[in-house]
């Protein structure tokens, strides 16, 4: 639907995890807006995190989209959806929403090796590396707070999102009247 303005803006949700499926579903949703020529889509935007590799596809596809994405975060976005929610054009949070940055958590199994433990932690090392790399190109989080996420997890308020740059302000989320909200 054309905006005050003539902008065609369509409206969508998720929460949900950052795994195949879920990832998958935004990405079908985002390449429908673009192939019916929309100009702006508006997600709502409320994820735990998940899988890195997962996350990183969806961020990069995001970037590569001739389309705005305006993030709002009106819920909890943690972990590698952080790094999905900075691929947004805009982004905004709701005043009680929150972020979280961690390591990269690799799940252990029985018998490992010691091969197998030095491959997972050069893996996790490596994701951790991607990640910090988009968070530091998309915001400016100081260097002492992506220094403590490689320890622990590192919760960041509403507040101090705008002042690292993963918002552009805070804000409630409001669907304009006459609009439709399709969650994806």
């Amino acid at each position: 639907m054309p905006d005050r303005v003539g902008r065609k803006i369509t409206y969508m949700g998720y929460t949900g995890p950052i795994d195949s499926n879920g990832v998958g579903r935004i990405a079908a949703a985002l390449n429908q807006a673009v192939n019916d020529r929309l100009d702006e889509v508006q997600l709502t935007f409320s994820s735990l995190g998940g899988y890195v590799a997962d996350g990183i596809y969806l961020y990069n596809h995001i970037r590569g989209l001739p389309i705005n994405v305006v993030f709002h975060n009106t819920g909890s976005v943690s972990s590698i959806a952080v790094a999905v929610f900075v691929a947004g054009g805009e982004r905004y949070c709701s005043p009680h929403a929150m972020f979280m940055i961690h390591p990269t958590v690799m799940p252990s199994q029985e018998g490992m090796t010691s091969e197998r433990l030095q491959s997972s932690l050069n893996a996790a090392l490596a994701d951790d590396a991607r990640t910090e790399n988009i968070l530091r190109e998309r915001a400016a989080i100081p260097g002492e707070i992506l220094v403590a996420r490689r320890f622990k997890d590192v919760y960041i308020t509403p507040k101090e999102a705008v002042i690292y740059g993963l918002v552009h302000a805070v804000k409630d989320f409001i669907l304009p009247e006459g609009y439709q909200m399709r969650q994806i």
